[in-house]
């Protein structure tokens, strides 16, 4: 018994190192992979945080940036910015336009010239200092004529008047007492020389521009003024020829037909300045 116990003894002791030798490398590895399981854990913690970094922009308003690893300075250096300068104008921000904003059309140019454009047509015509003096001296004429024209009619009127009043004291039971006569040949005088007056201003204006003839109101003022002129010759006519007759039969008549005239021509004389009236 005492053998027996002795030699379990000795096998359990020789069978310890034996175990223990076993153990040993089976720790050893199971140490190596743990290093390696926190060696990989470690590796992917420094990626994320390195991928979390590149993908952040920096800051803007950094006064230095610190100094990069040789693996990020193959970048392209940024300018630095500039204060704008004073004298250069200020960039306009962009103007944003809303999706459903009405679409501008631009407008269209409608500055043109209908009338012709061209060189000739701006060029100043050239000025004739005869033309110049013929419409001043036609202007001045015309108006010596139109108040002459008034003069002329406003004595008229009055030789008639007298007139009258002179055939009445003399062929009409008046008593033939004369008053009327020296006043009748006085206005005779004088109307007649302004009728000629008026006359000469009318026809000597000069005209400067050629006038087509057509029925106007300037053309019916000419004939009217004619009939007036023929009515002024025979008015003399008869004035003398009357004279002659004094005391004959036929004086009577051609008083009469002095006076009928001379009705005919102060009318005439008052259509033609009605016609320059309108």
């Amino acid at each position: 018994m005492f053998r027996t116990a002795v030699v379990a003894l000795l096998i359990s002791l020789l069978s310890v190192p034996a175990t223990s030798a076993h153990a040993a490398p089976a720790k050893t590895a199971r140490a190596k992979t743990s290093k390696t399981s926190k060696a990989a854990k470690a590796k992917s913690k420094a990626s994320k945080k390195s991928s979390r970094k590149s993908s952040t922009p920096p800051p803007a308003d950094t006064e230095a940036e610190p100094m990069q690893p040789a693996a990020k300075q193959s970048e392209p250096a940024r300018p630095e910015a500039r204060p704008p300068s004073p004298m250069e104008p200020a960039e306009k921000p962009s103007e944003t336009r809303p999706a459903d904003a009405p679409v501008k059309q631009e407008e269209s140019d409608m500055d043109f010239d209908l009338l012709d454009s061209s060189a000739s047509a701006e060029a100043p015509r050239a000025v004739d200092p005869a033309l110049e003096r013929a419409i001043a001296q036609r202007r001045t004429m015309l108006t010596l004529h139109q108040g002459a024209g008034i003069a002329m009619a406003a004595t008229l009127t009055a030789t008639i008047v007298v007139g009258q009043l002179n055939l009445n004291d003399r062929y009409r039971g008046g008593g033939d007492t004369g008053r009327y006569k020296g006043w009748h040949t006085g206005l005779v005088i004088g109307s007649s020389a302004l009728f000629a007056g008026t006359g000469l201003l009318g026809l000597l204006s000069p005209t400067p521009f050629k006038k087509e003839l057509r029925l106007d109101t300037i053309t019916l003022h000419k004939v009217f003024m004619s009939l007036a002129t023929a009515g002024m010759l025979s008015q003399v006519v008869l004035g003398l020829v009357t004279a002659q007759h004094e005391g004959k039969l036929s004086q009577v008549d051609l008083v009469t037909a002095h006076q009928v005239i001379g009705y005919a021509t102060l009318g005439a004389v008052g259509a033609g300045m009605l016609m320059l009236t309108f």
